[in-house]
Parts: C-alpha cells; structure tokens; sequence
C-alpha cells in the first residue's frame, strides 16, 4: 500500500492511499483528466509505466516523485504494510 500526496500550488496536500500500482495509475490518470488533459492510448502505457517505477522506487529508496505540469504527486509505502 502507498501513501500519496497530490500538491497544487497555493493549496493543501491532497493526500490519498493506493493499495497497488494499478490504483496508482488510476490516480495519475484521473489527476491528469481533472487538469483538462485528453489521455490517449499511448498516454495510458506511458501512465501505467511511469506508476510502475514510482511504486518500485518508492518500495526501494522510500519515496518517490512524479511531476505533472503544474502538479506534483510523491509517493511513499505506508508505513505498518507487511509487505513494503
């Protein structure tokens, strides 16, 4: 499981949890969609990659992030798992 913060400028930390990768690619695309982003096919594959490494990177080094035109998004294992 994965702890996220989704950061805007001048706003609070949104912050959400994913149980998986496939969540986490959820989320990045939703964000994306919500920023008036048109997802394409190819899009998607880019996504469901770029949430793989996130999720690896956040296991191995303990957080990881992503920036999405104006939007940040870190990644964290949550704390308590038993399998992170």
């Amino acid at each position: 499981m994965y702890r996220i913060a989704i950061v805007r400028k001048n706003q609070p930390a949104d912050r959400r949890t994913s149980a998986d990768e496939a969540e986490l690619h959820t989320v990045v695309r939703d964000l994306l969609r919500t920023e008036g982003r048109t997802i394409t096919a190819d899009d998607e594959i880019t996504l469901a990659r770029m949430g793989s490494d996130a999720c690896r990177m956040a296991d191995t080094d303990g957080f990881a992030a992503l920036e999405l035109g104006d939007v940040s998004l870190t990644v964290r294992p949550k704390i308590g798992t038993s399998d992170r």
